[in-house]
């Protein structure tokens, strides 16, 4: 007698699907994506001899922070030792060659590991890729080769976005600087006259060092 049972989202009592870290509610989550813009603004001037130039600019530099959400699977059959549970996105449009999917333990309670979601259309590693609004999935626990519970449930991703902006001015060098550097006394790169004698002392003792025998 097999022990396999099946489950749709559509039972009685749904207890099938994932609980997202920032959401209360079971198979709802949210992705945040982070707009994040940086001006910079300021002389970022240069020293030429004592003479200043000036490079004033203004620039503007924006980029996207990756968005992900938590998440961990639960399911009518509860985690027990030994247990995984592999999960598939099989949502019309995305790419299922191969489907976005995740495979975690499944063997200490209340929920699965953990793992994490993301925007996409495509099998990208770690994450396990989403579409904005009402995905379908398919899942099944297994014990080795041998598949425990199989079924289907839906969950609904949020697309949130926000924009961080920020500020930072750029300090180059001043007039005034290029003058206190220009006039600072400079080390002489020759300190002394060629010394045709105090040359050959110091080859001489050069020799004397390099000869003198080396304890073991």
């Amino acid at each position: 007698m097999s022990n396999l049972t099946h489950a749709q989202s559509g039972s009685p009592t749904p207890q099938i699907g994932f609980r997202f870290k920032q959401s209360q509610e079971f198979n709802v989550g949210a992705v945040t994506t982070v707009s994040v813009s940086t001006t910079y603004e300021g002389d970022s001037g240069s020293c030429h001899g004592q003479f200043y130039f000036s490079n004033f600019q203004t620039y503007t530099n924006t980029y996207t922070e990756e968005a992900s959400e938590h998440a961990t699977f639960i399911s009518n059959t509860p985690p027990a030792p030994g247990l995984r549970v592999a999960i598939r996105n099989v949502t019309p449009g995305i790419d299922q060659n191969p489907s976005p999917h995740t495979d975690r333990e499944y063997d200490k309670p209340p929920t699965s590991e953990g793992f994490k979601v993301s925007l996409g259309t495509i099998h990208r590693g770690r994450f396990l890729a989403v579409q904005p609004g009402e995905n379908h999935f398919s899942y099944e626990i297994k014990r080795g080769n041998t598949i425990i519970e199989s079924g289907t449930f839906t969950a609904r991703i949020d697309h949130q976005t926000q924009s961080r902006q920020g500020y930072q001015s750029i300090a180059g060098k001043s007039a005034r600087e290029c003058q206190r550097e220009y006039n600072q006394p400079r080390e002489d790169p020759w300190p002394r006259e060629f010394d045709p004698l105090r040359e050959d002392d110091l080859m001489r003792e050069y020799h004397r060092q390099k000869d003198k025998p080396r304890r073991r």
